[in-house]
């Protein structure tokens, strides 16, 4: 989980928006006509159910392993559709346990990354609530009654086909910064590891290490001595610390020492890496694959020795998340950068010869674009063929059913989130968007970056790679192929020069980013099965291929993301059903922001809204409902559809008009007070 901006300022960098020439509808929408609607945390069974891509129990095809590029089983290629659960939202009583694991199955996860569980911390102080540990991590205690209830959760992800991420070490902050060097430390994270892995969990009668139902184990969240070595100013060996030299002593030293030193803050890292992933498979049985940390805290020559790699990714990451609500937060829309956003970026860090991971995605909320984050990441993550996509996340509280945001980054209560994680599994987990077969291989070699080493502080492999060849073809052309990063290569490669226009286009046509507009950006899906559009319509009619388009009507920020899903992956014709999803501007009861002035014209707002001592807002979430007319390729005469109600239910039944050519034609409105809709084709 990333760290507040005041911690870690140059770090955040790479967390916040680099496309500096996009600009939003600087205003802040009136709540007139907005309505609440909270989807339920007892969902109906019927249409909007996907809980059948979910194979239960999980790990009924025995344990994850790697093989080549991914995650396999016995039955075959496996991949995760993920989301976290943060702090106390570990701990929930039995009931919410139980609601809480058939509510993510049936919108399609088939994973859970357990993060913030050892000792509930910074990002959740202020909730004063507990964690797995005791104390403060000193002595590896587990809390009685804190365990039982994270047992019983374990057991109830596991029988609904819910697989486990587990993170071994992210609340104890003060072991982060010593634990690459300090042995005492080093011990203390073994013996947490020892007592949670063997520890017998009653609800399933098996230990961790035993469970099939665990898919992957991360020894260390957002930590490595490299950056740490980078944070520190001074170090003292009288206090136990290594006799290394500060950075600034060190660049004065020249690059020679510094190659030096970059050998031997990877050698730490490697060493106390390999002692950590030894206990585990060795003494304690573990079977399933083990990675470190993510791949820009340190390099990926440092992570030879893990069986995958992993990586975080947010846009417009929000600055000073910890204290709400003295946040200020970037509002951008990612569907208008020039070449990919965070996405390209994220596409370097997955190695050509191991599984790749996103254990953290998010456009934090209030970004009022922050709908299309998850829909994108798993339509291109798909194409790209990595191996676990991860939300962050479904909730930061032992309060597991919430109406309002508790957090920036709360999914539990977002309507305009949770709306569209039906098309997410979708494409996702269900395949509906195809992995390219053409992989085009980045070459990185090590002489390469330890040059760079010499001239930077954090050299990342992003700018090395726009270095070894064009930044702007570089970026655009790591949205349109699927690539990797081979790091033992003997020479730098860049990609063969392409002409890239303003609508970029993956191999195979599924995914169109169109910025054909300037400001106006759109992510369109076309597959048999799945459709997503998220961006700005500007009056144009979408086709979304197989004789299915849209006209998207005024909306508060004139822009969408609606999605399009076939229940049975038979399409959108005869006996066919199908959910129809349409989100736009939502936001808290109450809830008041305004833009910052511009620092160049303080008579212009910029592209920061805040909410410093205003209101943070509370529940019930209000959202808009998205006029559109649609037309289908089926018959207007076999064509039903109705507005669902926030179990998923039927509510109102929504007129199917007869188009010139016979075709289903309706419309779709904030009359309806609704997200989605049902549609049935006999």
């Amino acid at each position: 989980m990333k760290r507040p901006l005041c911690a870690l300022a140059f770090l955040a960098v790479s967390c916040l928006c680099r496309a500096q020439d996009i600009r939003p509808v600087n205003a802040v929408p009136s709540e007139e006509g907005l309505f609440p609607f909270v989807f339920s945390y007892e969902m109906a069974r019927g249409v909007t159910d996907f809980s059948d891509l979910l194979d239960a129990p999980a790990g009924k095809y025995g344990f994850t392993r790697v093989e080549g590029q991914h995650f396999v089983n016995d039955k075959g290629r496996i991949r995760f559709n993920g989301v976290n659960l943060v702090g106390g939202a570990n701990f929930p009583s039995h009931k919410q346990a139980e609601r809480l694991a058939k509510r993510l199955a049936h919108f399609g996860f088939n994973l859970v990354r357990l993060h913030f569980f050892d000792l509930v911390n910074y990002h959740c102080r202020d909730f004063q609530e507990k964690g797995l540990l005791v104390d403060d991590g000193t002595d590896c205690t587990f809390d009685s009654v804190q365990l039982d209830l994270f047992d019983y959760l374990i057991a109830q992800l596991k029988k609904q086909g819910i697989y486990l991420n587990v993170n071994l070490l992210v609340g104890r902050e003060s072991f982060k910064s010593r634990n690459g060097y300090d042995k005492e430390i080093q011990q203390k994270e073994l013996d947490f590891a020892r007592n949670l892995f063997t520890h017998v969990n009653p609800y399933t009668g098996l230990t961790l290490a035993e469970d099939p139902a665990v898919a992957m184990v991360e020894l260390n969240n957002e930590n490595a001595a490299i950056r740490t070595y980078f944070e520190k100013t001074t170090w003292d060996p009288d206090r136990g610390e290594p006799a290394w030299p500060s950075l600034s002593e060190l660049w004065k030293q020249g690059p020679e020492k510094r190659l030096e030193m970059l050998e031997t803050l990877e050698a730490a890292d490697r060493n106390h890496w390999k002692i950590q992933r030894d206990l585990l498979v060795n003494e304690l049985g573990v079977k399933v694959p083990v990675t470190s940390t993510q791949a820009d805290y340190t390099n990926l020559w440092a992570l030879q020795d893990m069986d995958y790699v992993d990586m975080h990714g947010y846009w417009c990451y929000p600055q000073n998340s910890g204290n709400i609500p003295e946040w200020i937060i970037k509002n951008l829309p990612m569907v208008n950068d020039p070449f990919g956003g965070k996405l390209s970026d994220l596409t370097c860090y997955r190695p050509a010869d191991r599984p790749y991971t996103v254990s953290e995605y998010n456009h934090p909320f209030p970004n009022f674009y922050g709908t299309e984050a998850q829909p994108m990441l798993r339509a291109f993550g798909a194409f790209q063929g990595w191996d676990a996509l991860i939300a962050h996340s479904y909730n930061n509280r032992a309060d597991e059913e919430p109406d309002g945001m508790p957090y920036n980054f709360t999914f539990a209560s977002r309507t305009d989130a949770l709306a569209h994680f039906i098309a997410c599994a979708t494409m996702y987990l269900r395949e509906d968007v195809k992995e390219s077969q053409d992989q085009w291989v980045q070459h990185l070699p090590r002489p390469f970056y330890e040059a760079d080493w010499k001239k930077r502080l954090v050299p990342q492999i992003s700018d090395m790679l726009i270095k070894a060849g064009d930044s702007t073809f570089l970026k655009g052309q790591r949205v349109v192929h699927r690539v990797a990063t081979d790091i033992h290569a003997a020479e730098t490669k860049a990609f063969p020069k392409e002409t890239l226009g303003p609508v970029l286009t993956t191999d195979g046509g599924q995914i169109e980013w169109n910025r054909d507009i300037p400001d106006r950006g759109m992510f369109i899906v076309r597959t048999d099965n799945t459709k997503l559009f998220s961006g700005f319509p500007a009056g144009r009619t979408v086709d979304w291929g197989d004789g299915i388009r849209f006209t998207v009507g005024e909306t508060k920020l004139g822009w969408t993301t609606m999605s399009l899903v076939s229940k049975k992956a038979n399409g959108f014709a005869h006996r066919s059903k199908a959910i129809l999803a349409a989100t736009g501007y939502t936001k808290l009861t109450g809830q008041k922001y305004a833009y910052e002035p511009d620092p160049k014209d303080p008579s212009q707002p910029s592209v920061f809204l805040h909410c410093k001592n205003v209101e943070w807002g509370t529940g019930p979430m209000l959202t808009e409902g998205i006029p559109a007319t649609v037309k289908l390729a089926s018959k207007a005469r076999q064509t039903r559809c109705w507005a669902l109600d926030e179990r998923g239910a039927r509510m109102k039944r929504v007129p199917v008009k007869k188009a010139e050519d016979g075709c289903a034609l309706f419309e779709i409105g904030p009359q309806y007070k609704t997200v989605w809709y049902e549609i049935k084709i006999r």
